[in-house]
């Protein structure tokens, strides 16, 4: 049975303007509700030195040990007794060039972590600011390996923020862009393409379709070191402010 022309093209345009609206509302909640969309996959506390670790003095033996931080309450660890992410820890530590380390926390809502998860840290050293929650006797730990003592100290010994805002006019410019996408959905579901001659209609539904992915997509890429956020961010405003007066003036 043959379908006049007619109807095939009014189902064609219902299936369009149920799609626009589907997409429209997926951007739209991709940017006020997922904090993944177009993000850094990397937890930040605001505060420098969280998360670090120093060896601050190495000693043939704990009697050895001069620091002033070190006391009697001081916990002292038997390396082999220690957990496997807490030797992992260590471990980076002692072998870093400047016998220091930080551990990089991805966010919870990562599908996938090349780092640590916050559940990853270990129990047995402290992290934190002194000034913020933690005292400064708090961040020092001794372990003992071999026959020979390091005095690790963990977390900063001050409060200072580390807020770094370089980025807000980027997020927001991004934001504002897929936004617009959205936007362009909504227009054309209320007024929708010249079907006939250009054969152009849908391309808003891919275009926004690419961005919606590439957005959810940018956490994973600045992982995997193949683009930063900044880049990510800038391509999406690039993308939209010139591809949206491109597809009215040429395509639409």
């Amino acid at each position: 049975m043959n379908i006049p022309p007619a109807i095939e093209e009014s189902n064609r345009l219902t299936v369009h303007r149920l799609t626009r609206i589907a997409v429209a509302l997926a951007l739209i909640g991709l940017i006020f509700s997922y904090p993944g969309a177009i993000s850094s996959p990397y937890s930040d506390t605001g505060l420098d030195g969280y998360y670090d670790n120093q060896i601050v003095e190495r000693a043939n033996d704990i009697e050895s040990i001069e620091h002033s931080a070190v006391t009697d309450e001081t916990t002292v660890y038997q390396y082999d007794k220690l957990s496997p992410v807490a030797k992992e820890v260590f471990d980076k530590t002692r072998s870093a060039a400047d016998d220091s380390f930080t551990i990089v926390l991805c966010h919870e809502w990562t599908l996938t972590c090349d780092e640590y998860y916050e559940s990853d840290v270990p129990d047995e050293f402290q992290y934190g600011a002194v000034g913020h929650n933690v005292d400064e006797h708090e961040l020092y730990t001794v372990v003992e390996d071999e026959g020979e003592a390091y005095v690790l100290q963990t977390g900063a010994l001050g409060h200072a923020d580390g807020w770094d805002l370089s980025d807000l006019p980027l997020v927001i410019s991004s934001s504002l862009m897929v936004l617009l996408v959205s936007g362009v959905l909504v227009h054309n579901t209320i007024k929708p393409p010249e079907q006939s001659g250009n054969g152009f209609a849908a391309w808003d539904i891919g275009a926004a379709f690419l961005i919606g992915t590439f957005a959810l997509a940018v956490p994973y890429l600045h992982m995997w070191d193949i683009l930063s956020v900044s880049w990510s961010r800038r391509l999406i405003t690039g993308a939209v402010a010139l591809g949206v007066p491109a597809y009215y003036l040429g395509l639409r």
